[in-house]
């Protein structure tokens, strides 16, 4: 029997909303740090939404996309990932390897590393904004545990029907926060997904209604 996935109303997704702007605040401190360059993370929107629109928020068509993978543990279980084009994983790699902009062409080994690096520090970073938030306004403890990440290349609708496996099989609907990098002024298109599975929307669903505003 398939479980029935919730549907969070609009004040959920505001509640929610709030858990990733802390979550965002966090990780644009620790990339700064990583970087030693201005560098802001910011929530475009967090929504809920059909599997094949997820899929257009990162693109279609022939162009391949890059993503860093980690499996997210604890109180909720699931999926955050960073997606990106070859051009704004390459600046970045350049910016960190002390080489000159546009310098980067191809992936490497060490382009892959500086990526899974970044990934691990801003995840972390990440998740751990969110929980403390969504620990704080709901007096109940929340752990968010990431696992190291890894890096995939492809088209975007190969790569999210992996993110969403869990979710897919039992529905076609999926709760996402998109968030956008700007590194030193320039926009990069880097693309921020949390992805509870579907057994985390359910624990969610209850977390949420338990928040309180600060």
């Amino acid at each position: 029997m398939t479980m029935e996935v919730p549907t969070f109303n609009p004040q959920q997704i505001a509640q929610l909303t709030k858990a990733f702007h802390q979550g965002a605040a966090e990780a644009s401190e620790a990339l700064a740090r990583w970087v030693n360059a201005t560098i802001t993370v910011s929530i475009d929107s967090v929504d809920q939404c059909p599997l094949d629109v997820a899929i257009r928020v990162l693109g279609e068509g022939d162009t391949g996309v890059c993503m860093c993978l980690m499996e997210m543990q604890g109180s909720l279980t699931g999926y955050m990932l960073l997606a990106f084009d070859d051009v704004s994983g390459w600046a970045l790699s350049d910016l960190l390897l002390g080489r000159p902009a546009r310098s980067t062409v191809e992936w490497g080994d060490v382009e892959n590393s500086c990526m899974l690096e970044t990934m691990n520090i801003a995840g972390s970073s990440y998740l751990n904004g969110i929980s403390n938030d969504l620990t704080v306004r709901g007096r109940l403890q929340v752990e968010l545990i990431p696992s190291p990440p890894t890096f995939l290349r492809d088209f975007a609708e190969s790569l999210l029907q992996t993110a969403f496996m869990d979710q897919a099989i039992a529905s076609s609907n999926v709760v996402f926060a998109q968030t956008r990098f700007n590194l030193r002024g320039q926009a990069l298109r880097w693309t921020f997904l949390l992805i509870p599975d579907h057994a985390s929307l359910q624990r969610l669903s209850v977390i949420l209604a338990n928040l309180r505003d600060q």
